[in-house]
């Protein structure tokens, strides 16, 4: 599971800046190649939602082999129908796809990573999966953003992604029992993992959309500030796995907050470092590699409270708590940089996390003070 996300991931990260880039070439202007974006997310909210019923209904296994075929097919469609206005179906279909096939791996990653080493294991998902993502608009310089070639790459690219899930045999656990669960009842039962895991799609797309906006702003030029995205996901291949171990030796809950407690202090740090590009690229690294530790250990405490098909609801319920947040994290971090230019955004990642903080405080109080 891990091989095949990791090269789904690897597609991921090509085919987000081919798509936009494509547009810019084309003359659509900002706002429509924006919308035609944040459709996707529309998609990964609905994706996640539909994943627990195809589950049941096809097992595991064979879910994923017809997700990773849809999205094959969808490539060819993007190019034969080069059009804006027919590519906000196909994006939307595109994160509907993603979506369900990150939901239904992450299940199946939890349901056999053991309780004592889950957060390990975990950690190099979130490792080679971050990976993919640098990598990915990397192949762009291979293949260029016109003709086939690219559109060719991803359809292939997600065959390979196939090869693992084939080969998975008879591994993949089964989920065949119905459930009532679902993402008000996640949100109800386990509200922190919840709002930690919206304010990492807030800090995401936020971070990818407008860091490099920020970096030529602060007085970078503009391959140091495109380059400033990548530290961030160079942090995230290097750190997982060493903040999944934590995760498995003290409290999850700790570990948790002590990445919130960084990203509130990255957030805040970041404005006193002027242009100085090794100081903003070393913080960028750590930044971006701990608070991408607060996706990885709210998978982990996920698959530590729910088992069955329970656990597929609860990842379902936390791509749509993702899902949400990625629709807002870009147009809070754009209005915070027109209240405070050029570091509205970094501040305001600060702040949300000195909230979840706040509110992780209060509810660990509340249950010590439970009788």
């Amino acid at each position: 599971m891990i091989a095949a996300i990791a090269v789904f991931g690897l597609g991921i990260g090509l085919t987000a800046p081919l798509l936009s880039l494509h547009l810019e070439a084309h003359g659509t202007d900002a706002t429509l190649n924006g919308l035609n974006a944040a459709v996707t997310f529309v998609g990964v909210i609905i994706g996640a939602q539909l994943t627990p019923w195809w589950v049941r209904r096809l097992g595991l296994r064979r879910f994923m082999l017809a997700c990773l075929a849809i999205d094959a097919c969808q490539f060819f469609l993007l190019k034969i129908f080069d059009d804006v206005y027919v590519w906000f179906p196909l994006r939307l279909m595109l994160g509907i796809v993603g979506s369900s096939l990150f939901t239904a791996s992450e299940a199946w990653i939890s349901a056999i990573a053991g309780d004592e080493t889950r957060g390990r294991v975990i950690g190099i998902y979130a490792a080679v999966l971050s990976a993919g993502f640098a990598v990915g608009p990397l192949l762009l310089s291979l293949t260029g953003i016109e003709g086939w070639a690219p559109y060719i790459l991803n359809a292939v690219i997600s065959g390979i992604a196939a090869i693992p899930v084939l080969r998975a045999g008879g591994l993949a656990p089964t989920f065949e029992a119905a459930t009532r669960f679902g993402t008000v009842t996640f949100i109800r039962r386990a509200p922190l993992i919840a709002f930690a895991v919206a304010l990492f799609g807030v800090f995401e797309t936020a971070t990818l959309s407008l860091m490099p906006v920020w970096g030529v702003r602060v007085g970078l030029s503009q391959s140091l500030a495109a380059a400033s995205v990548t530290a961030v996901y160079f942090g995230a291949i290097a750190l997982q796995v060493p903040i999944g171990w934590l995760s498995d030796h003290v409290r999850r809950i700790k570990v948790l907050q002590i990445c919130a407690g960084v990203s509130v202090i990255g957030g805040a740090l970041l404005p006193a470092l002027g242009g100085r590009p090794a100081a903003i690229m070393a913080v960028l690294f750590i930044w971006g590699g701990i608070t991408n530790g607060i996706y990885a250990i709210s998978l982990s405490m996920v698959g530590d409270r729910f088992r069955g098909p329970d656990l597929v609801a609860a990842n379902a319920a936390l791509i749509v708590t993702y899902g949400f947040g990625s629709l807002v994290g870009p147009a809070l971090g754009g209005v915070a940089m027109d209240l405070w230019n050029p570091h509205g955004m970094t501040a305001a990642i600060a702040l949300v996390f000195a909230l979840f903080l706040a509110a992780s405080v209060f509810v660990a109080r509340r249950k010590d003070a439970a009788p």
